[in-house]
């Protein structure tokens, strides 16, 4: 006669969805409303609210409206990139296996959730997915319409580079045809406005850096993802609505943080040789100058005065950029020595 021991109940998959809001208010009913109301089968759903100190009564709101959100109240306004860390570690700390990072101007459909769920619990080689992105409908339908401005640029570009729009004869950042997933687009991020991601990538590759703020800190962890060995794509197949442009389309904040960011990127990326870098960011400091950079145009005068704060911001900067090169250069020397390891123990 023989006996085993009881087998106890499967762990259910934990998600943890996460909103940053900052005087956004407006658009808090259609995206938890959506959200709560998600096809939740066959796995378990957090959702998080972190408020970067709104004035508007967003954290009121949210608390006596939706009751089941968790809410984290910062006393200021400490950058998209911080917040959402904030709310992932909280997250990780909660026992997550997936985080979902999902912008206040979103409408998620149904299925989108448990779409994501299936797919990564599926193709396991993917660290980072994202669902293509549609217009947003005000009056709270959450079907999908045509694309919007972001879907369309993304498509254009397909599996080029960050900069493929300033210098097209880098090499793309997409990982090869075998093994793929079929209706994947292996574009070079995932926008943090709908960014599904792997609590184990989080914890072996990071949070995002904070050195951003706001603006390219999810580009940024999605290349780390690809220096760990990790794919990193769109889904063509799913979708969610997001209205886009945010509070700061236009404004100063933006052009500052953006142009910034930008350069911030480029120099601690280890896929560019020096050469190319000293080029392409010659060729975006004469636009910046002239007002005409990336995230809007000013005046000339204008332009010359954020883009000096810039420099100045990098230059305070370059231990900071050394040691961010050092650490990514470390990510692909892991994967190397995994992949060597693992050759060997198959011997």
């Amino acid at each position: 006669m023989t006996s085993s021991a009881p087998i106890g109940p499967v762990r259910r998959v934990r998600v943890a969805a996460i909103t940053v809001g900052t005087n956004e208010l407006s658009w808090l009913e259609p995206c938890f409303a959506s959200l709560l109301e998600s096809d939740a089968a066959g796995f378990d759903l957090t959702i998080w609210y972190v408020d970067n100190d709104s004035q508007d009564g967003s954290a009121a709101f949210v608390q006596k409206r939706f009751p089941r959100v968790r809410i984290i109240q910062n006393d200021t306004n400490v950058g998209f990139a911080r917040a959402n860390n904030i709310g992932m570690r909280a997250a990780l700390e909660d026992g997550a296996d997936y985080v979902f990072l999902v912008n206040p101007d979103t409408q998620t459909p149904n299925s989108l959730l448990r779409d994501l769920v299936e797919f990564m619990e599926t193709w396991t080689g993917y660290g980072v997915v994202g669902p293509m992105q549609y217009e947003y409908d005000e009056s709270g339908n959450t079907a999908l319409g045509a694309h919007n401005n972001w879907s369309k640029t993304a498509l254009r570009w397909g599996e080029q580079h960050a900069f493929a729009g300033d210098w097209p004869n880098h090499p793309s950042p997409a990982g090869p045809l075998e093994g793929r997933a079929p209706h994947t687009l292996e574009h070079a991020y995932v926008q943090g406005a709908a960014f599904f991601v792997r609590a184990t990538l989080l914890r072996t590759v990071g949070l995002f850096d904070e050195v951003f703020h706001t603006y390219y800190e999810e580009t940024d962890l999605c290349r780390r993802a690809r220096w760990a060995g990790w794919r990193v794509a769109l889904l063509l197949d799913v979708g969610i609505q997001h209205f886009g442009g945010g509070g700061t389309a236009g404004s100063r904040y933006r052009r500052v943080q953006m142009r910034r960011n930008r350069y911030y990127y480029l120099l601690t990326d280890i896929d560019w040789r020096p050469r190319p870098t000293l080029r392409l960011a010659s060729r975006w400091l004469k636009d910046d100058l002239r007002g005409r950079g990336v995230g809007g145009e000013t005046t000339w005068w204008r332009g010359t005065w954020e883009t000096t704060g810039a420099v100045w911001w990098l230059v305070r900067r370059v231990p900071l950029i050394r040691g961010r090169r050092r650490a990514h250069r470390q990510l692909g020397r892991q994967v190397a020595d995994y992949a060597a390891q693992q050759a060997r123990s198959t011997r």
